[in-house]
C-alpha cells in the first residue's frame, strides 16, 4: 500500500514539473514567440495602455467581446469570431517596467495570433522588429 503511495507521489511531482515552466522566457521588450497554441509576448508599455490596445485591436478586426476584467495587476479579455473561434488575451503587470501578456485562439491558429498581436503592436505605437 504504501509502494502505490509513492508512486503516484512520484507520477504527480512529475506532472507538476512539466507544468511549472512552459511559457518561454522572452528577453527582448515588444517581441513575442508563439509556442504550444500560444503567443507569449512583452510589452515596454504599462498594463492600461496593452489592455486598451488589445480592445482597440480586437474592434478593428471586429471581434464580439464577450468579457473584459482589468485591475491594476491583470487584465484579460475575451472574444468570439464571426466564425465562432474563442479568442483570449491575458494581461499582466510584470517586473523591471515591462508588461507581460499572451494571446490565445481557438484551435491553435497561429496566423490570427500573429495578427492580432501586430494590431497590438500597431496601437502601443510598436515598430515591427524584422
Amino acid at each position: 500500500m504504501k509502494r502505490k503511495h509513492v508512486m503516484l507521489i512520484c507520477f504527480m511531482g512529475f506532472i507538476l514539473m512539466l507544468g511549472w515552466s512552459c511559457a518561454p522566457s522572452i528577453i527582448t521588450l515588444d517581441t513575442g514567440v508563439y509556442q504550444n497554441g500560444i503567443l507569449y509576448a512583452t510589452s515596454s508599455k504599462d498594463l492600461t495602455a496593452v489592455y486598451d490596445a488589445t480592445l482597440a485591436a480586437l474592434a478593428k478586426f471586429e471581434f464580439q467581446i464577450t468579457g473584459k476584467a482589468k485591475d491594476a495587476f491583470f487584465a484579460k479579455v475575451d472574444a468570439k469570431s464571426a466564425d465562432g473561434m474563442k479568442i483570449i488575451v491575458q494581461i499582466k503587470a510584470g517586473e523591471e517596467n515591462r508588461t507581460d501578456f499572451l494571446i490565445k485562439v481557438e484551435s491553435f491558429n497561429r496566423e490570427r495570433s500573429v495578427l492580432i498581436f501586430d494590431e497590438i503592436q500597431k496601437y502601443l505605437g510598436v515598430k515591427a522588429k524584422k
